[in-house]
């Protein structure tokens, strides 16, 4: 029995609020001045370390929630997520009712797994603004984690109508329908999401994921290749790559695909537990065996003890 692992990776968005207006007699200097315009031009570039340094020099003249909420999703965006929730916290001493910053806040709560607190931010954001499109998306991703499925479409189609220039709503869009079961829905929200955003990986990976199940088995592989191409180092999409060869029992092609992924991504079990499988089905059993057993040693050995059960691998 092959293992139905299958990844497909969730993106929330955030919302880069620019700075408002801030009182006069800061404007009116122009170290001030000049230094937030480097900041938000450094950081509509991805240029995101710059643009801190820029941010942390116009702090020096003016602290202001606009300042600490951009300087929060620059580093929300470079990874640094602690630090970034540190900082939308010091804007909302300033303007609590802020959706914005509330917004931006749940979206770091999220990344952190503080799931309960991140709903609880996502819910002041659109007690302000019932149509924050942030909001809605970041609340939909908690109850994607949750499981509700329904509660979470509802959502993502409120978030789109209140911001259908957010391509990535499609996206987890597609991830909520694939999650729901309603697999034609998400392979067009991919499809969708695919045309506006075509150098996105992961997005064919997650249609090829639709596809596979959808047994469009050649719609599929393309979609594979197409990610591997985009991004050929991520192990898992040759993971799923060598399960839909698998599926078709293309054995020989599954095998290679599932030694790219373990190249890639040693840490996954099920990698070496679908490899396992598949060298015992070209009567490879010394192999199938070494292979189970590395899997049984990263905590997954249901397959190997079935095996030894049938005195199929032995100590």
């Amino acid at each position: 029995m092959i293992r139905n692992s299958l990844y497909i990776i969730l993106i929330s968005f955030v919302l880069l609020s620019g700075c408002a207006k801030t009182n006069t007699a800061s404007q009116d200097v122009p170290e001030f001045t000049d230094a937030v315009a480097k900041a938000l031009a450094l950081q509509k570039e991805g240029n995101f370390q710059e643009s801190l340094v820029w941010y942390a020099q116009a702090l020096k003249i003016k602290e202001t929630p606009q300042l600490r909420n951009g300087a929060g999703a620059a580093l929300l965006s470079s990874g640094s997520t602690e630090a970034a929730l540190k900082e939308f916290d010091r804007a909302l001493t300033f303007t609590p009712s802020s959706p914005d910053i509330q917004a931006n806040r749940g979206t770091a709560l999220f990344r952190l797994k503080e799931y309960d607190e991140a709903l609880d931010s996502f819910n002041k954001a659109l007690s302000y603004n019932p149509a924050h499109a942030q909001a809605l998306n970041g609340k939909a991703l908690v109850q994607l984690t949750r499981k509700h499925y329904d509660s979470a479409l509802i959502l993502l189609i409120q978030a789109q109508k209140a911001a259908p220039e957010k391509a990535l709503i499609k996206y987890n869009s597609a991830i909520a329908f694939e999650a729901a079961g309603l697999l034609e829905d998400a392979e067009k929200a991919f499809t969708q999401y695919i045309k506006e955003t075509p150098k996105d990986a992961k997005a064919f990976n997650g249609r090829g994921v639709v596809r596979m199940k959808l047994k469009k088995y050649a719609a599929s592989a393309q979609d594979f290749d197409n990610a591997i191409a985009l991004s050929p180092t991520n192990g898992k999409f040759y993971y799923n790559r060598g399960l839909l060869w698998q599926k078709q029992l293309k054995y020989t092609d599954a095998i290679k695909d599932y030694t790219r992924s373990i190249a890639y991504t040693p840490d996954n079990g099920t990698t070496y537990v679908n490899r396992g499988n598949t060298y015992f089905l070209l009567d490879e059993k010394e192999k199938g065996c070494r292979d189970l057993k590395k899997a049984c040693s990263m905590g997954l050995c249901e397959k190997l003890e079935a095996y030894k059960n049938i005195n199929a691998c032995i100590e």
